[in-house]
């Protein structure tokens, strides 16, 4: 085949693939050229190669656990590496409780579970972080109504959300991924406690290393622009991993980790043209959710972790953080301002 032929074949297989992407994600060629934004297929096939190349092949959980008996608690999981989490728990025998907010997409997620594990032990529970009295009173059900809890994943997290407030007076990220989850773990205390060992798992984000905070605006009132807001709470989440390590009796630990780059549906509240963007990016270059979602399995069930605490993890392994998480004073002058935010006092630990 001549020089020419060749270049017109790679040529052909090269728009092949920028229409087929157009066609996946909807995307006119007219639209495409008036954003400026094109798919030269030369990137496009070597992106796919790189994607290849990077396609995980450590970080997966081989943990044989069973957790028959257990009872395992999923913020967030009815979608993403939350539900990745919940249905891999409920494939290891646990009763899989997901705490969520969307009623019909958690009923949805409840029968995908059983569906595809045959544990018809698993059921959704209302739950929206973003008020403290909704916390509040999930934690007073789940204290009455189930006799243990041997994980709690802290799973839910969000981005881009309108800036403002919460009932509460607290930014609606930091609520979401932060301070509702810490009030909620201080309500599941005794049943923890009671239930060890047990385990707390904290998701958290690479990204907390960007985070900049200010022990006097940890509700981020003041803080500006969606990703120093994000990179805050992630922060926020290791600190808090850090100081529960500390303050945990014997037989309950707590891991935070980072699920690494995932595609998820946490760019949802950004603008269409973006959200299209960052949907083919993310297909060719992010992991899936069950992908993301082994280093949070690892921590709920890897029997080398039992009486290890405090430690912040990625692809399954130890991985270095934010240096200021290792100051002690900070750490704990960052508990008492989270306790008094959430207006809760530290139970007797």
């Amino acid at each position: 085949m001549g020089s020419s032929q060749q270049d017109s074949t790679h040529r052909c297989n090269y728009d092949l693939i920028h229409l087929q992407v157009l066609q996946l994600y909807n995307i006119s060629p007219e639209y495409t050229a008036d954003m400026r934004f094109h798919f030269p297929s030369l990137y496009l096939e070597n992106v796919v190669l790189l994607k290849i190349w990077l396609e995980p092949k450590t970080g997966i959980c081989k943990c044989k656990t069973r957790l028959y008996g257990k009872v395992a608690l999923i913020t967030g999981g009815n979608s993403g590496i939350g539900l990745e989490t919940a249905r891999d728990l409920a494939k290891r025998g646990a009763r899989v409780i997901i705490a969520c907010r969307n009623a019909a997409k958690s009923e949805q997620a409840v029968t995908d579970i059983i569906a595809t594990t045959g544990n018809t032990n698993v059921e959704y529970r209302s739950l929206n972080l973003c008020k403290f009295n909704s916390v509040r009173d999930f934690a007073e059900d789940f204290n009455k109504t189930v006799d243990r809890l041997d994980i709690l994943v802290n799973n839910a997290g969000c981005a881009c959300l309108p800036d403002r407030t919460s009932d509460d007076g607290i930014d609606l990220v930091m609520q979401t991924n932060h301070l509702g989850p810490f009030l909620l773990t201080n309500l599941l205390m005794d049943k923890l406690i009671s239930s060890k060992p047990s385990r707390i798992v904290i998701v958290s984000s690479y990204l907390h290393n960007f985070g900049r905070l200010d022990l006097e605006d940890i509700a981020g009132i003041n803080t500006k622009g969606d990703f120093l807001k994000y990179a805050n709470s992630k922060l926020c989440n290791v600190l808090w991993m850090k100081a529960l390590a500390k303050r945990l009796p014997k037989g309950v630990i707590v891991n935070a980790l980072h699920p690494g780059l995932v595609k998820t549906d946490i760019f949802k509240r950004l603008p269409s043209y973006v959200r299209k963007i960052i949907n083919i990016l993310t297909d060719l270059m992010f992991k899936n959710s069950k992908e993301g979602a082994q280093t949070t399995i690892h921590l709920c069930v890897c029997e080398e972790l039992t009486g290890f605490t405090g430690g912040y993890y990625k692809d399954c392994k130890l991985h270095p953080y934010h240096k200021i998480c290792d100051d002690a004073d900070f750490v704990n002058m960052f508990w008492d301002k989270c306790l008094l935010l959430t207006s809760r006092r530290e139970r007797d630990l």
